[in-house]
């Protein structure tokens, strides 16, 4: 693990600030951040979902009937399909954020996996994707006030 430049500590600052001040949005995809060797990936979520909603539905086999257990199994996949992925994109979103903004060593361990993106809120047209970009470089155009100069 690399240790942060002067300059990354100055643009990590900025940019939490920012963040803060609601002037930056962060951007995941969790089809990259959300798989095994990532460090925000959690195999529960992936898993105990499924198993808690499965083992509901034979309940609902034993304790009703068949027709029941039926109605509950189209439920259960209906989650899977459609329920689950945004489940576990806001989770992932929540995480990346906060381990984004914690330290500089944790952004830049993300921003070479991919999967993450920071952007003006006010000028969207201006992003910077990881791990093409330079974080770096957009925080001190962007987020970096420059200090003034007295005559």
């Amino acid at each position: 693990m690399t240790r942060g430049t002067p300059h990354s500590y100055a643009a990590h600052e900025a940019l939490r600030k920012a963040h803060a001040a609601g002037r930056v949005v962060f951007f995941t995809d969790w089809r990259i951040l959300a798989r095994p060797g990532s460090p925000l990936y959690n195999a529960l979520e992936v898993f105990v979902p499924p198993l808690v909603l499965m083992g509901g539905s034979l309940t609902v086999l034993f304790a009703f009937g068949l027709l029941e257990w039926i109605a509950a199994l189209v439920v259960v996949l209906l989650y899977q399909l459609y329920g689950a992925p945004h489940m576990v994109n806001w989770l992932v979103h929540r995480r990346a954020v906060a381990a984004a903004l914690n330290n500089p060593q944790n952004l830049q361990i993300l921003w070479d996996l991919g999967g993450i993106a920071i952007a003006l809120k006010d000028w969207p047209e201006r992003i910077c994707v990881g791990p093409k970009g330079d974080w770096r470089a957009f925080c001190g155009e962007f987020l970096v006030v420059p200090e003034s100069v007295e005559p």
